[in-house]
């Protein structure tokens, strides 16, 4: 056994087997093994570590049916992974599912027998309760799973899943009115009947829209859902028009995203929408002047992170009569709970978003949860579904062969690469890439080592971007002067052009060492001068950075994404800074201070590239097939981009995930509408 689990209950578990049954060593190679493969479900090597822990609490098991329930775990830890809030494990449900886990943790040839065997104890383990200890079997079990038949709960999930169903069926029974019905559709004809107008054209509203705006307006909770360009902040910027005329002013209102990045877009996007209605009248003018503030959820909620805990919850409730959450798709059921916990009695939920993408990187998928999946099915009276796509005119070919690609893979079409039809462009070499609309390479490490050179390397070869990588720019205070912010800026948006999207961080393909051949190419081409020594490694001005995780004390969240420019306070002496946008302007901070929380990201995970636009991306395909490539993913990587998009991976490949749709298991939806179907996607 590995030093790594020498800590670990697991440790004396496979002694004890040992010196009893003699066999813990042929279990040991398959631990192993099973170590291995999680990076197949996207989990990392350290989900096989808990859920060792977490089965060392059944001592009563002999060695088979210990290392079944370690694979039991695992394989519900990647369900969660996937947008899961439940797996099922016994009955005719579970066949296909249990089936395609197992075969994924051991998928040679000749692991039949294995994966037969490890089916049955699991089988036996669920049916004897032999794991009594650890697989609780009524809903209000304090044990770390829940076996409620056929599905597998984690009892965390279960317990935060009942109290959202909960707090949700009463918004939904709630039906008393914001205000008098009189005055809501007076409020809503005004806004409507003086739209903004950006570019010298009005932004009026579809009829799709401006049944979004009424849902909202008149239900305690609403979900809108719909993919880029279809004018989910056109909608949000006339939800809080109409607030106002009801008496709902900006300081009532809580604009909020899961991450910084998003948050400040959305509230960009509607302080831009307000400043741009012609003839304002006293409502209109006072949006405008003091619009909505955004902050990440976390802040919102008043998230402490020395201590671990929410401000705002059931005991103390957020103050704001509605809240507004963008790109819902990435809210996990936690802070979902979270949130619901924190309402007001009477306050408002607005969630927007696409459930199309890909879930929340935490456990449960809660927008793709309340938004019916298929195209025939009625959506629930709490939620709109946007179609219309309002983004680029009729004659922007690269957008629509953009939008085309992800309808293609959202229906399911596996011939996406091989149709007469198909709008994506099959190209035989790096040199033939035209970066326009959707472009298809196959090719080998060489190939794509040309390709990463062509997209990453070359543009930042250019005179005018290392003359603006080698300025130094002044501080005043820890941000960037103002005469400084232009020049920056430039820098931010040479950088944010094109982003290198990876299915995983890890292995040729991923996005680990794509940023380290980039970064190769950066510190051959620096002169000793401009190499600054951060975290044991050579870092360089000019550089993409992003954040991997919150940072509270710093008001840095998971995903925002900075730049590492030279910096002067007073006169000093020059150092390296990680420059982060901030209202307008440049904050900096020691790239020693945010320390791992932070990493280059010229190329990053199409996880974290979620909530983020680039003018264009190139998605880079694993070598082999692996159950986290999906139609999700690929959705989400050409989603966004708004006028070029390059697969680079085998046609193959490309089917492989377009064909297999992650499967959801959650009984959130059913819980709301009250029948005990299962809810999987």
């Amino acid at each position: 056994m590995s030093v790594d689990y020498s800590r670990l209950g697991m440790d004396s578990a496979w002694n004890r087997l040992k010196r009893e049954t003699g066999r813990a060593d042929a279990h040991h190679y398959r631990f192993d093994r099973l170590r291995a493969a999680t990076a197949d479900l996207g989990l990392d090597p350290s989900a096989v570590h808990l859920a060792a822990e977490i089965a060392s609490l059944a001592p009563a098991l002999d060695v088979d049916q210990f290392f079944a329930l370690i694979v039991l775990i695992v394989i519900s830890l990647a369900a969660l992974e996937q947008g899961s809030t439940r797996f099922p494990v016994t009955g005719a449900l579970a066949a296909a599912p249990m089936r395609e886990k197992l075969q994924a943790l051991f998928p040679a040839p000749e692991d039949g027998a294995i994966r037969e065997q490890l089916a049955g104890d699991i089988a036996a383990i669920l049916k004897n309760g032999s794991a009594e200890l650890v697989i609780g079997r009524e809903p209000g079990a304090r044990k770390p799973l829940l076996y409620l038949d056929p599905y597998l709960y984690h009892q965390k999930i279960h317990a935060a899943e009942s109290r959202l169903a909960q707090v949700l069926n009463r918004m939904l029974s709630d039906q008393r009115p914001i205000a008098d019905a009189k005055l809501i559709r007076k409020a809503l004809a005004e806004v409507f009947a003086n739209p903004p107008e950006i570019a010298g054209r009005k932004i009026d509203l579809s009829p799709e829209q401006r049944r979004a705006v009424e849902l909202a307006i008149n239900f305690r909770f609403t979900v809108i859902s719909g993919g880029p360009g279809t004018g989910k902040t056109s909608i949000v910027a006339a939800i809080v028009r109409v607030l106002a005329r009801l008496g709902i002013g900006a300081q009532d209102i809580a604009l909020a995203a899961p991450t910084g990045k998003a948050a400040n877009r959305i509230g960009e996007s509607i302080a831009r929408a307000l400043a741009n209605i012609p003839g304002r009248g006293i409502i209109d003018e006072a949006l405008r002047a003091h619009p909505p503030a955004d902050a990440t959820l976390h802040r919102v909620l008043g998230f402490s992170s020395r201590r671990g805990t929410f401000h705002h919850g059931r005991a103390n409730p957020l103050a704001e009569r509605v809240v507004i959450v963008d790109e819902a798709s990435m809210l996990d059921l936690a802070l979902m709970d979270r949130l619901a916990a924190a309402l007001a009695d009477g306050a408002k939920l607005i969630l927007l978003g696409d459930a199309h993408q890909l879930p929340s990187i935490a456990a449960g998928a809660v927008l793709s949860d309340l938004v019916p999946d298929a195209q025939d099915v009625s959506p629930p009276p709490y939620c709109a579904i946007l179609s219309e796509n309002y983004r680029s005119s009729g004659g922007d070919k690269a957008g629509a062969a953009i939008r085309e690609t992800a309808q293609w893979i959202n229906q399911g079409r596996t011939d996406l690469l091989a149709a007469n039809d198909s709008p994506v462009r099959r190209v035989k070499a790096v040199a033939e890439l035209e970066f326009s609309g959707v472009e298809h390479l196959e090719g080998d490490r060489k190939a794509l080592d040309e390709l990463v050179d062509r997209y990453m390397v070359e543009p930042f070869a250019s005179e005018e971007f290392q003359a603006l990588a080698a300025t130094v720019y002044d501080l005043e205070q820890g941000a960037v002067r103002a005469r400084d912010c232009e020049s920056i800026g430039r820098l931010v948006a040479a950088l944010a052009h094109a982003r290198i999207l990876c299915v995983t961080r890890v292995g040729p393909a991923g996005a680990d060492q794509i940023n380290m051949r980039i970064h190769r190419h950066a510190i051959a081409r620096a002169s000793s001068a401009a190499l600054s020594a951060a975290r044991g490694r050579a870092i360089l001005a000019g550089e993409p950075i992003m954040m991997l995780r919150n940072d509270y004390e710093h008001s840095l969240f998971n995903g925002d994404q900075g730049v590492l420019v030279n910096v002067s306070e007073r006169g000093g002496a020059r150092r390296l800074a990680a420059v982060f946008e901030r209202g307008g302007g440049y904050l900096a901070f020691e790239p020693a201070i945010l320390g791992d929380a932070i990493a280059l990201c010229y190329a990053m995970t199409v996880h974290k590239a979620q909530g983020s636009e680039f003018e264009r991306i190139a998605l880079i395909l694993p070598e082999r097939d692996m159950p986290i490539l999906s139609r999700e993913i690929l959705y989400t990587a050409i989603s966004r981009s708004r006028s070029s998009a390059v697969i680079f991976g085998a046609r193959e490949l490309v089917a492989c995930g377009i064909a297999r749709a992650i499967e959801r298991f959650s009984g959130l939806s059913s819980a709301l509408s009250g029948t005990s179907s299962d809810s999987s996607n």
